[in-house]
């Protein structure tokens, strides 16, 4: 009894330590990754980058979204009047919105997708930089028989780490602008 205890002790102090948490290491390493990602301010990457950055917060899609969603109470005042030319312009208006912005989203994950590309490219090629130097290549195919297929596995996790953070970029650089937008358009009017 007193054994099965000191286990199920030792095995949540090794979950403990498993456990990832965001601490000054993780800060490290995420510092390293963007190094690799961004290289410099002038490259591909980082333009579009600040291409995606321009696209969500100056060309405003939140702007957009918003009046989209104001658009269906105007619809409402207009049909009950029964105006004909302003149900038309405000159609229009509708029409014109709608178009602005799916063209907005369909840039936007056009932009998502090509740096995801890159930032893959970019770091599968520096990963495998480290992997075939050296002795290393030779110590994980052959000396260390708990890896298996070291060079596939590597590219596997750069690809799933780079769509996650593709994907998730345009979302954290939106998400705080969009918040403000909506807060100034709840309290100013």
């Amino acid at each position: 009894m007193h054994q099965l205890a000191e286990a199920n002790e030792t095995s949540r102090e090794e979950q403990k330590i498993k456990r990832p948490k965001v601490d000054l290491q993780f800060l490290r390493r995420l510092r390293r990754i963007l190094a690799i990602l961004f290289p410099s301010w002038a490259s591909q990457t980082t333009l579009m980058f600040a291409t995606l950055l321009f696209v969500t917060l100056l060309v405003t899609e939140q702007l957009v979204i918003y009046q989209v969603g104001v658009i269906p109470s105007h619809f409402y005042e207009v049909l009950g009047s029964k105006d004909l030319n302003r149900f038309k312009s405000l159609t229009f208006l509708a029409v014109v919105f709608i178009l602005v912005n799916s063209t907005l989203k369909s840039f936007d994950q056009y932009v998502s997708s090509l740096i995801y590309v890159n930032w893959r490219k970019n770091l599968t090629e520096h990963l495998h930089q480290y992997y075939f130097r050296g002795k290393m290549y030779y110590t994980l195919n052959v000396l260390r028989e708990d890896i298996d297929n070291p060079d596939q596995r590597i590219s596997q996790d750069v690809e799933r780490f780079c769509k996650q953070t593709s994907s998730m970029a345009s979302k954290l650089l939106i998400s705080p602008f969009t918040l403000a937008y909506y807060t100034y358009q709840c309290f100013c009017r």
